[in-house]
């Protein structure tokens, strides 16, 4: 039976995703690995056994001119998402049985083959971000899990199957037009669709997978605890009683939100959660992780330097996320775009251009773009200004206009809302025809 462990990345994270690589071990019962670069393998990144160019190992699944408008309209963690299903289906078209995907800031401290025996068991294996009812919460919150997803799609397990051949057809079709990382959508990449997974297909092919020792991360180390033991360290439940109160062994670490060029430095700032508890019975497990990075210090630095593929027009312009979010409306009315990256007549570049939408500078237009309540300088105090303007505004406008005024704010506070301020629809863009070629 042959098994595949798989990442997907951009050039940056080749070398976290081979430190996962490394973790998962080699020899005759080892899995095969293979991470697929989204932008594809270039100059900057040598060809070898384990990489594959998604352009090209997906093109029978995603044709290239679709290919380009996901990659055009998706940041680089939704377009990396986005094509998960689409991976998983070449990779069963190549012949293997059983397929496990793990993000590439997954580290495996244990044996990998206790995921693929547990495949035996289904054909849909999906870990939750929790697993027991504490009566805390911990540095994600319980209604920060349910904007983001109840299962993690870090990892999943799918084994051959009529159901898993379904599964994956239907989150495929949803992924090609809808990975958006926007709550206001109910959207989240492509882990909230997992959400429906359970009940939509059948319940002997989908197993919920509560185990402690499996994707451990920073928004459940609250819950569990790490003992070490002669040859191998174990999970239990943190402090509280469960069903789950046996030691299991630790399987695998899921490192999200950490700054990895910090860790290099032997220091672990989390980035995501920034009131993460630090768990002293967690210092094994972050060691053991370093060490794998120290070890490949020289080609993870290399590679975290190298620039995203699709971060830019083809004469060099920074692509902004607001631009990305109107030529989600303009893909959604018009299909796709002929030349989603290039620039010159006929082009979305052009159509910006004249509507001044073009990045003046790079850096401080991205951090616009990009801006939230935790890197925008002083916060409180822009926060204590816009309330005196609400003030005045509700003097002038009364209660009732007032509060209609604010409700609408809302929906107003997403780009998608401006596209017809833009009057993008009467722009001339070259359109791909029916075939997927430019016209």
């Amino acid at each position: 039976m042959r098994t595949l462990v798989f990442s997907i990345c951009a050039r940056n994270y080749i070398g976290l995703a081979r430190v996962l690589g490394q973790s998962i071990g080699s020899g005759p019962d080892a899995p095969d690995f293979r991470i697929y670069v989204a932008e594809g393998l270039n100059g900057d990144v040598e060809p070898a056994d384990d990489l594959a160019s998604a352009p090209d190992a997906l093109a029978g699944i995603i044709p290239p001119i679709e290919f380009a408008n996901m990659a055009f309209m998706y940041d680089v963690t939704e377009f990396c998402t986005a094509l998960k299903a689409a991976c998983f289906q070449h990779a069963f078209a190549e012949g293997y049985d059983k397929v496990v995907y793990m993000d590439p800031d997954v580290f495996v401290a244990g044996n990998v083959g206790e995921v693929l025996d547990t495949l035996d068991t289904c054909e849909i294996l999906i870990t939750p971000h929790l697993c027991l009812p504490s009566r805390g919460q911990g540095a994600r919150s319980d209604q920060g899990i349910l904007a983001t997803g109840v299962y993690n799609l870090g990892f999943l397990g799918v084994r051959r199957g009529q159901s898993s051949a379904r599964f994956l057809d239907w989150w495929h079709q949803r992924l090609r037009t809808q990975a958006f990382d926007d709550h206001y959508s109910s959207l989240f990449t492509d882990q909230r669709w997992i959400d429906f997974v359970p009940t939509l297909f059948p319940g002997e092919a989908v197993r919920i997978w509560r185990h402690l020792g499996c994707n451990l991360a920073p928004w459940n180390f609250h819950e569990r605890a790490i003992e070490e033991h002669s040859e191998s360290l174990m999970v239990r439940p943190r402090g509280e009683p469960s069903d789950l109160a046996s030691p299991v062994r630790l399987v695998f670490v899921h490192f999200s939100g950490f700054d990895f060029r910090r860790i290099l430095d032997g220091t672990f700032d989390q980035r995501n959660l920034e009131d993460a508890e630090d768990f002293q019975d967690l210092a094994p497990v972050y060691e053991a992780y370093r060490s794998s990075i120290r070890a490949q210090a020289e080609q993870f630095a290399y590679h975290l330097a190298l620039p995203y593929g699709f971060a830019t027009f083809a004469d060099g312009t920074p692509i902004l996320p607001s631009q990305r979010r109107l030529f989600r409306v303009w893909r959604e009315r018009n299909g796709d775009a002929a030349r989603p990256f290039a620039v010159g007549p006929g082009t979305f570049h052009q159509a910006l251009k004249e509507r001044g939408l073009l990045a003046r500078s790079s850096s401080a237009d991205l951090a616009a773009d990009k801006a939230t309540i935790r890197t925008i300088a002083q916060p409180q105090r822009l926060l204590g200004r816009a309330r005196a303007v609400f003030r005045l505004l509700f003097r002038v406008l009364g209660r009732a206009r007032f509060f209609l005024l604010v409700r609408s704010l809302n929906r107003l506070a997403h780009v998608e809302q401006h596209y017809e301020t833009f009057r993008l629809d009467g722009a001339s863009i070259d359109r791909a025809d029916a075939s997927g070629s430019p016209n």
